[in-house]
């Protein structure tokens, strides 16, 4: 069973809810109504351009690469706290060494939650598995464990 899309449902509210406003604002009427629709419309879209690029397109990113991404195994060259924490688990950045198809060694770097109880696995000089972009090699998400 296919799971069911919540986010599009917020995405088309959102678009319906400006188009509402702006035909609000038209038909209101009154000298500086297309001026006020025109910002309505500039300040809402860079709105969802903004939410999008900081919110969905990780997510979908991440959706991505689980299902289609090259499995490979890479070794932690560098740790670093992002002071991000979700639930109390830390985000950290990390610095990942892996070798391409070519045999070229190459650095990539990931965010990933982490549990508080399971710190150990992410500490340089330890491999972990993760899946690589095809299209952008630098492009990789940490495989669930």
């Amino acid at each position: 069973m296919k799971k069911f899309r919540w986010d599009l449902i917020g995405i088309f509210g959102g678009v319906v809810g400006v188009a509402m406003g702006v035909i609000a604002v038209l038909r209101a009427g009154g000298p500086q109504s297309v001026q006020i629709a025109i910002a309505m419309v500039l300040v809402f879209g860079a709105m969802g351009v903004l939410l999008y690029k900081l919110l969905w397109q990780p997510r979908f990113n991440v959706r991505r690469l689980q299902k289609s991404g090259i499995p490979a195994r890479g070794k932690i060259l560098h740790v670093q706290e992002t002071n991000v924490s979700v639930n109390n688990n830390p985000q950290l950045k990390l610095e990942i060494e892996l070798t391409n198809k070519d045999g070229k060694t190459y650095t990539a770097h990931c965010k990933t939650i982490v549990s508080k109880k399971s710190p150990v696995f992410f500490q340089p000089g330890k491999e972990v598995k993760v899946k690589v972009d095809p299209s952008n090699e630098k492009n990789i998400i940490i495989d669930a464990f």
